[in-house]
């Protein structure tokens, strides 16, 4: 009984399952580890999209680089590369501002959804 009483003591402080096994005659027979059925999706850069309204599509990765226009919240990308706080995208589609799919830029990186990679 102080085996037990001390093994949960244990747990309470450490905070792990594996710390509340019994004394070895008096566990049960533990049941086999199911194997992992749900595999994780690949990650794709070109899933993003714009998070605010009126983001600046710029010619350079800096607030200095001229601006070629606007997107919108929900305006598709593709994330083609990164610099700092910035990242170089491609519209998958024509912008809610106007800009024509394929157009390139730079958008600072607070203003994207980034992919969803989860399951």
């Amino acid at each position: 009984m102080r085996r037990i009483s001390l093994a949960l003591t244990t747990a309470a402080l450490v905070g792990t399952a594996g710390a509340l096994a019994a004394p070895a005659q008096a566990a049960a027979p533990a049941a086999a580890p199911r194997a992992a059925t749900v595999a994780a999706k690949e990650c794709h850069e070109d899933n993003a999209m714009i998070y605010t309204d009126g983001t600046r599509l710029r010619s350079k990765a800096s607030t200095s680089g001229a601006v070629k226009g606007q997107l919108y919240f929900g305006d598709p990308i593709r994330i083609l590369r990164k610099s700092g706080g910035w990242d170089y995208v491609q519209l998958k589609s024509k912008s809610k501002g106007g800009l024509a799919k394929g157009t390139r830029g730079w958008v600072a990186h607070k203003n994207i959804i980034p992919p969803f990679c989860g399951h």
